[in-house]
């Protein structure tokens, strides 16, 4: 089991962001309105233990981001909304944080942690219904949001030097 002192301070920041920088790019992607999914990325923050995560690395991961859920509002103000700079960074974020667990932690801790970074994004995508009429027949995650958590997990899963099959 790989707790909290196995990383440096950076490493840490590092695998702590990563979650909050891919639900950042979920938003953008999804074309949401950004002050009410900066809502809807802190509740989901605040939740994170519903995640069950097994391993100690993603306890303390999930336990950090929570504590620090209310920091969100007031970190998006210093960030580039820019479509292209926040996928781009959400998936050099995921890339860091694969190796850095690559690095440092068992295989079954990261694969926990790449699960633990899908939820949080597939929890922020489907908080919203894209298309429809008058809330009526619409998509809980819309293709772009599928398309980029995918991609997400593909990042996650390359960089860790396994690749996820196709279902």
């Amino acid at each position: 089991m790989t707790d909290r002192k196995a990383f440096t301070p950076e490493e840490w920041r590092t695998l702590a962001q990563t979650p909050v920088e891919v639900m950042y790019g979920v938003v953008i992607v999804s074309n949401g309105g950004l002050r009410r999914e900066l809502k809807t990325i802190r509740r989901t923050l605040r939740q994170t233990d519903e995640f069950e995560p097994e391993s100690e690395l993603v306890t303390h991961v999930a336990g950090f981001v929570r504590v620090n859920a209310d920091r969100v509002r007031r970190d998006a103000e210093t960030h580039d909304f820019t479509r292209a700079v926040a996928i781009a960074r959400a998936h050099d974020y995921s890339r860091e944080a694969a190796g850095i667990v690559r690095a440092r932690a068992t295989a079954a801790e990261r694969a926990e942690y790449a699960q633990f970074v899908r939820w949080c994004a597939e929890r922020v995508a489907d908080a919203g219904v894209e298309g429809g009429l008058l809330g009526l027949g619409g998509r809980r995650i819309s293709p772009a949001e599928r398309e980029f958590i995918d991609a997400i997990g593909e990042t996650l899963a390359i960089a860790d030097g396994e690749r996820e099959t196709s279902e």
